[in-house]
């Protein structure tokens, strides 16, 4: 008999784009050790301890560009009818409502989409701070937990999702830019995309919310 079992959640993330970027939605499953349930209470000391020893995976499940050019009422329905397949039921989703993303999120709350929560993106490298209705969190964090994840193993992916190749380029192309003022900017590449990146990013925070950035690997742009 095992002493462990395995519960299962699935967050998503999108990030809206604008007149040329694509918007993106990533969907990861969480692979949590727990004792099992019905478990004699003599044994739950000994499944307490194993279901401790054994890590948290993560699993990218679903990765997708929306059309560029895709009014935002079809790519509310569009992300309304993916979130709500009982494939992923009482899915979490996290949305970028920093800017743009702020009209699509009202509207996909309208549209009965459950468990949603804004994620307002800051220049912060702190830990994440919640705020009413969801998260005041710096693109630091956000990138470097996806960048730690799948260093560790613990973020799975696979080549036969769409995007995934593209994914792990624009991990690659993220800087840390110094600004005259001595702050710091994350982003990629001038020229580069990061939807791929932060819709990921956005799923993975929910996930492990909330997770601090443990290593900052920061690279000046020349």
């Amino acid at each position: 008999m095992s002493l462990v079992e395995f519960e299962r959640a699935f967050f998503a993330g999108v990030d809206i784009g604008q007149v040329q970027d694509n918007t993106t939605v990533a969907i990861v499953e969480r692979i949590r050790p727990r004792p099992a349930t019905g478990l004699h209470h003599g044994l739950l000391p000994v499944a307490k301890e194993e279901a401790a020893a054994m890590p948290t995976k993560l699993q990218l499940r679903h990765l997708e560009r929306l059309p560029l050019g895709m009014a935002y009422p079809d790519q509310v329905e569009t992300l309304r009818e993916l979130l709500t397949r009982p494939q992923i039921r009482d899915v979490q989703t996290f949305l970028d409502a920093t800017g743009v993303g702020l009209g699509p999120f009202q509207m996909l709350r309208k549209a009965g989409v459950r468990d949603l929560h804004a994620i307002k993106i800051t220049g912060s490298v702190g830990a994440a701070k919640e705020v009413p209705g969801g998260w005041n969190v710096g693109k630091a964090e956000l990138v470097n937990a996806v960048q730690i994840e799948m260093q560790t193993g613990r973020l799975g992916t696979s080549m036969k999702i769409p995007h995934v190749g593209q994914l792990v380029h624009e991990l690659r192309n993220f800087r840390a830019r110094q600004s005259p003022s001595g702050s710091l900017s994350f982003n990629a590449r001038e020229g580069q995309h990061d939807d791929l990146v932060l819709a990921v990013a956005y799923a993975v925070f929910g996930a492990l919310r909330p997770s601090p950035v443990t290593h900052l690997d920061v690279r000046f742009a020349a």
